[in-house]
């Protein structure tokens, strides 16, 4: 295990034994690799930590360098490895003295500081930021460690240590009321009260509330502590830290503060919690034993400590007595009341709080409720669920998070080798991160493997009802908790929370009026319905306006109770699929945006409808040019095949929705592997030759197959001329975007020019960003042939930023310019740029579907790597993406384009056979394509090797050759360039050009064979 000390004397260790790391960059670079803990730090992060101000020329080279160097120094190449993004080195958290040390102050600050020995200067000097951070925990450790002590009764050791602190930091304001309590615990209130004019003079400015509130205790000469009634915890208090703080900051500032939040949330916990914190004495008034209103005074005077006479008194005494016996409990007293448990008698609470915050000034009230009180006042600290991780959070990113650390902290109770794992992940989205949840399926863990507990999920009420023995029966269990807060709705408020429990998408007032439809809850009652369940902790409001969310947990219950849920379903998906259509037409026009966010932010809603739509092969159908915008050809090919599954209809519509269902079929298959679409190809003529003999085009559907399967090559090129050259200007332009795709595959460079200005001025008219962004790309290419490579730039970028204002392009377009824009800075010879670039893009890549785009990152990264001379990391690169080659024994395009970088690399290792070998395959495979720009990449890197050769005259017509098969001559690609510069030299210009004319008026497969 390596081992890294940066607290004291710094030291590396490999299983006990030290590694010397010489050389101060070399100690800087293995330091801010440390600190990350495992976790991969980007490359310019590490340039400042390593030459701060003060950069090399070429400074990602000479961290390569110095990376290689520290791999030596290790004694593993795979102790630093490279990964999206950066580099990370192989190191546990707990190998890290800081990082350990940053986890024990959470945990055992005692031990924390037995390993701090002040900031140390080898972390100052590469992540100051850390090192302030490191400075900070210490000094909070100190704190938290006294406050331990003084509530162990070690006033004298707390005191000692508190001094220390404040000695090096006198503002410490926590720090200060620790002491004072620490002081007045000894009977030092003099002292204590020094303490608190030496802060005030160090702060500057008004000391908080809590700091002068001990002042005024002391000198009222009460006592530092006080009796409270509030349980000491038996488990560890986890997350909703920023919760705590804002419960700390109202009740500073204000004297009514309510948590709320659903059943299973933990608002007694962090009630509880925050109570203990406080400065003043608490008392816990545990309201889920009563059941009649008029009780609630009389529970509050047994639970604040009165016994025997005074409740007795208070059982018999009329309702304003009580209040006057409440009154001289607490009045002129500093005390937090914390009532828990309001929901059910929330009425009577209001008016009794109301009551005694204007009779008793000095008292503050928290109060926990799954509805808010709603009396002047009252601050609310709404719950929802714990931190969950992201979707594509890595297993160690994710035990960060609050809901994963209070899952794996109960589930390590049940079972001691308990490690969070990819099923710890799925359980713990699954439950919405819902404490109680978590806490529930952590115990079932005494019986169920962790994948058994994830796959019983789907059935959670069931699964999750073994819960605390001790507990009132509606807190045992998860279904329990839900009915608690479902039995005290209104009807109409159960209506409707039943209802939109089908969307698993949100709910606006609108859908939510469109399935309570046929009910007795009038229409207009239903935004405030909304409201009311909002207030009741059943919905939460979603980020976007007007939109509400509801936990799975609780859906799942709504659910439960429809008496019939299918025709709630239908209903649901009625209003869905009849949203689709009037909003579907919009996508293709200047109300693209709203369009979009419109399906967007009820897709999941109507993805549900297409399970539950008795005309789903319509819905399906309507959503195809939204699947196509974003390249989503799964979903679409899914949910097609899904409908016409089900669907008896016949004629036109089954042909348009089953040609739908083929071509995005075609579409899903990576180029790597084109089999299927020649097995469809006898289909496809047979819907083209139906389609075609119609007297015209069957609408939208119809004009968009027509366009589709001319791009293939299965209809007749007039049709989509007509198409092009028709009155409706948005498929004009839909149509001229495919053909100058297709004839750029072909190397016809002025069809290309010509569709597409033709395409940009028609998706301008019409108002189309989509079709704006889809082919500035094009143009793009069209300016990076004619030289201007900046001009190629700008249109990319252009393609991005409208890109963005519709939402995006799909992931795989988005690589795709990435890829492009790689390609451009290389050819500006903008290494750390390109190097950048490659970097977002791998992120990108890692969230798409198809291998092909790792293939071409790999592919491209080696390109630059045999470039800039890292042979090895290229050689690495190269075998990367041919493994998965192997997987798709039809493809083509990865060995082309894979099979060229290699035989570069042969050649740069000066490896000639090597190189002729891999450039025959990958020539063969590039002609397999059918893909003419593919065929002329391979054909420059076979002009390489005529050049290794020395055979110059046949580089220039290799060269022709590869400037016919792409259309253009390639003025700003540096291989050709240099190439072209070696050959002038040793031909001269005459007998060059007299060979590249050659290669350019011949069979390109002619020229190639002859190097090959």
């Amino acid at each position: 295990m390596l081992e890294v000390r940066v607290l004291g004397d710094f030291r590396v260790s490999r299983d006990g034994e030290a590694l010397p790391i010489p050389g101060a960059r070399l100690r800087a670079l293995l330091v801010r690799l440390a600190l990350a803990g495992g976790r991969t730090v980007e490359p310019a992060v590490l340039i400042d930590a390593i030459w701060a101000e003060d950069p090399p020329a070429e400074a990602a080279h000479a961290l390569q360098a110095l990376v290689s160097r520290l791999r030596r120094a290790l004694g593993s190449a795979g102790a630093v490895t490279q990964g999206v993004g950066g580099y990370r080195l192989d190191v546990d958290p707990a190998g890290v003295d800081a990082l350990r040390f940053e986890q024990l102050a959470r945990t055992d600050p005692a031990e924390a500081l037995a390993l701090w020995d002040g900031v140390p200067g080898t972390v100052a000097a590469v992540a100051p930021a850390v090192a302030t951070r490191l400075a900070r925990i210490a000094v909070e450790a100190v704190v938290d460690l006294a406050d331990a002590e003084v509530r162990l009764g070690r006033a004298d050791a707390a005191a000692d240590r508190l001094t220390a602190l404040l000695a090096e930091h006198p503002a410490q304001e926590r720090a200060a009321g620790l002491l004072m309590d620490a002081l007045a615990a000894q009977g030092r209130q003099a002292e204590a009260l020094a303490v608190f004019e030496d802060t005030r003079r160090a702060l500057g400015v008004e000391v908080g509330a809590a700091l002068r509130e001990r002042h005024l205790r002391l000198l009222r000469t009460e006592p530092a502590a006080a009796p409270t009634n509030l349980p000491a915890p038996v488990t560890s208090f986890i997350g909703r830290e920023d919760d705590l703080a804002r419960i700390e900051t109202l009740l500073a500032t204000g004297r009514l503060v309510t948590v709320l939040g659903p059943g299973g949330a933990g608002k007694t916990r962090l009630a509880v919690e925050a109570a203990r914190r406080h400065p003043h004495p608490a008392w816990l008034i545990d309201l889920s034993p009563v059941t009649e209103p008029a009780k609630v005074a009389t529970a509050v005077l047994a639970g604040a400590g009165l016994r025997g006479g005074a409740v007795f008194q208070a059982r018999i005494a009329p309702e304003g007595d009580e209040l006057d016996l409440l009154e001289g409990r607490f009045r002129g007293q500093d005390t937090v009341l914390l009532i828990d448990n309001c929901e059910h008698l929330i009425d009577a609470v209001a008016h009794l709080t109301a009551a005694l915050l204007a009779r008793c000034p000095d008292l503050r009230v928290l109060a926990t409720s799954r509805e808010p009180l709603a009396i002047d006042g009252e601050n609310l600290v709404p719950l929802g669920s714990l931190a969950l991780p992201g979707e594509d959070a890595s297993v160690e990113e994710a035990g960060r998070t609050a809901a994963v650390r209070l899952f794996a902290d109960r589930a390590s109770a049940v079972r001691a080798d308990f490690a969070v794992d990819a099923d710890t992940i799925r359980i713990v989205r699954a439950l919405d991160g819902l404490p109680l949840a978590l806490e529930l399926a952590a115990a079932r863990l005494r019986t169920l493997t962790r994948h058994e507990l994830a796959a019983g999920l789907d059935d959670r009420l069931r699964l999750l009802t073994s819960g605390h023995r001790t507990a009132y029966p509606r807190h045992r269990t998860l279904r329990a908790v839900i009915a608690w807060s479902w039995d005290l709705l209104g009807e109409h408020e159960r209506t409707v929370a039943g209802r939109i429990a089908v969307l698993p998408g949100g709910v606006t007032a609108a859908s939510a009026t469109a399935v309570c439809a046929g009910t007795p809850v009038p229409a207009a009652d239903v935004p405030e319905l909304l409201a009311a369940l909002v207030d009741r902790s059943l919905l939460q409001l979603a980020p976007e306006a007007g939109r509400y969310r509801m936990l799975e947990t609780i859906r799942e219950y709504g659910i439960e109770t429809l008496a019939t849920p299918a025709t709630v379903w239908q209903t649901a998906a009625t209003y869905f699929a009849e949203l689709v259509a009037r909003t579907e037409p919009r996508l293709r026009g200047p109300d693209q945006l709203e369009a979009l966010r419109t399906i967007r932010a009820d897709y999941d809603n109507i993805v549900a409808a297409l399970r539950h739509h008795d005309d789903a092969l319509r819905l399906a159908v309507d959503l195809t040019w939204y699947w196509q915008m974003f390249g989503l050809s799964s979903d679409a090919a899914y949910w097609l095949g899904e409908a016409l599954a089900r669907s008896a209809v016949r004629g036109v519509e089954r042909d348009i929705a089953e040609a739908l269902l083929l071509l995005n079929t075609i579409a899903t298959q990576s180029p790597l592997a084109a089999d299927e679409f020649e097995e469809k190809r006898t289909q496809l003529r047979a819907f083209a030759d139906r389609l075609l003999s119609r007297p015209e085009l069957p609408g939208f559907r119809g004009t968009l197959i027509a366009v589709r399967l001319a791009s293939l090559g299965e209809t007749r090129p007039a049709v989509l001329q007509g198409i092009a050259d028709g009155r409706d200007v948005w498929a004009a332009g839909l149509a001229r975007l495919f053909r100058a795709q297709a004839a750029e595959n072909e190397g016809d460079l002025d069809q290309v020019r010509t569709d597409v200005d033709g395409a940009l001025e028609r998706f301008a008219r019409a108002g189309d960003r989509w079709g704006l962004a889809t082919t500035l790309p094009l143009r793009a290419l069209l300016r990076q042939y004619d030289g201007s490579v900046d001009g190629a730039l700008a249109d990319l970028d252009e393609a991005k930023r409208l890109a963005r204002e519709f939402g995006s392009l799909s992931l795989n377009d988005e690589i795709f310019i990435d890829l492009r824009r790689v390609d451009l800075h290389l050819r500006l010879d903008d290494t750390a740029r390109t190097t950048e670039l490659i970097a977002a893009a791998r992120e990108r890549a890692l969230r798409s579907t198809s291998p092909e785009m790792a293939i071409l990152l790999d592919a491209l990264e080696a390109r630059l790597r045999v470039r800039l001379g890292d042979l090895g990391r290229a050689h690495e690169l190269i075998e990367s993406a041919e493994v998965p080659l192997a997987s798709f024994p039809g493809g083509d395009h990865g060995p082309a384009l894979t099979g060229a970088v290699r035989g570069a690399l042969c050649l740069a290792l000066g490896d000639g056979p090597g190189a002729a070998k891999a450039l025959r395959r990958a020539y063969a495979a590039a002609v397999a394509t059918r893909d003419k720009p593919v065929m002329a990449t391979v054909a420059v890197a076979v002009a390489g090797l005529a050049g290794f050769y020395g055979r110059h005259r046949e580089v220039a017509v290799v060269l022709g050759a590869a400037a016919r098969l792409r259309g253009a001559h390639d003025r700003t690609d540096p291989h050709i360039r240099g190439l072209s510069a070696e050959g002038r030299a040793a031909l001269g210009d005459a007998e060059f050009e007299a060979a590249y004319r050659e290669g350019r008026e011949s069979n390109p497969a002619s020229a190639v064979a002859r190097v090959l």
